[in-house]
């Protein structure tokens, strides 16, 4: 009896010790999953709110899945993704990263939400393969990208023209091509190729920039080329909003 319950107890010990072991193993793994890039430049204040936490930005600091980032005024912050790929964060703006995918076995964004301010996005490498999706979504508009650079900018500020509508979303291309939504069921869409930009006007497309358009994106809000306030000259009377207007797709002179 003495050998058995010998025998009883280092079994149990031994399945005590290979679950530490296990337990180890896993939670870097599950860890490195959520992880979904890494905060390269900083300048200014910002913040991040994680799992009921806010803490404060800081360089070289790992970004998660379902983090909450905002910058304060005059505040930048660029966060480096697998390949190279990069989103950059303007001044006095806020992104969440809603969704995430493996891209050559590491996290990455997959879905984020730019609930105000201004987003540089530069998807290259692995992530614009053909089996890759990245999406920025807006209060009113949805970006997904096939492989791109592209700005765009979200704000509640009135536009001359649209005494009723307070949501607006830019969206200005540099390179490659992406599919602009709004969130309509079913979302009406236009593509908006390299060098071209659009406007989303609460629920529709605006006017043609070339009645007015999202204006001159230029000034270096994000350091990077996005104007703070890109888009403030919609002519008036440009396009509807329930969907049914042209769309504004014209390349920027």
């Amino acid at each position: 009896m003495k050998n058995g319950n010998s025998l009883s107890w280092l079994r149990a010990w031994s399945l005590a010790v290979l679950a530490i072991i296990a337990i180890g193993t896993i939670a870097p793994a599950a860890h490195a999953q959520n992880t979904v890039g890494t905060i390269t430049q900083l300048a200014g204040t910002a913040n991040i709110q994680r799992a009921g936490a806010t803490i404060a930005a800081a360089p070289n600091m790992p970004i998660m899945l379902h983090d909450r980032i905002a910058t304060d005024a005059n505040a930048s912050l660029t966060i480096g993704l697998v390949d190279n790929s990069s989103l950059q964060l303007g001044a006095s703006s806020t992104l969440v990263i809603d969704e995430s995918v493996l891209v050559n076995g590491v996290g990455a964004p997959s879905k984020v939400g730019l609930l105000q301010g201004n987003l540089h996005s530069l998807i290259v490498g692995a992530m614009k393969g053909s089996s890759t999706t990245f999406e920025v979504n807006t209060p009113n508009a949805i970006g997904a990208v096939r492989g791109t650079d592209f700005q765009m900018h979200t704000d509640t500020n009135g536009r001359q023209g649209y005494p009723d509508c307070f949501q607006f979303t830019d969206l200005s291309v540099d390179d490659g091509t992406v599919q602009f939504c709004n969130t309509a069921t079913p979302p009406e869409c236009k593509d908006i190729k390299k060098g071209q930009h659009s406007t989303m006007a609460c629920g529709g497309f605006a006017g043609a920039s070339g009645a007015g358009g999202i204006g001159v994106i230029g000034a270096t809000a994000l350091g990077v080329g996005l104007a703070a306030g890109a888009g403030v000259g919609i002519a008036a009377g440009a396009g509807a909003f329930g969907g049914s207007s042209g769309g504004s797709s014209s390349p920027k002179k």
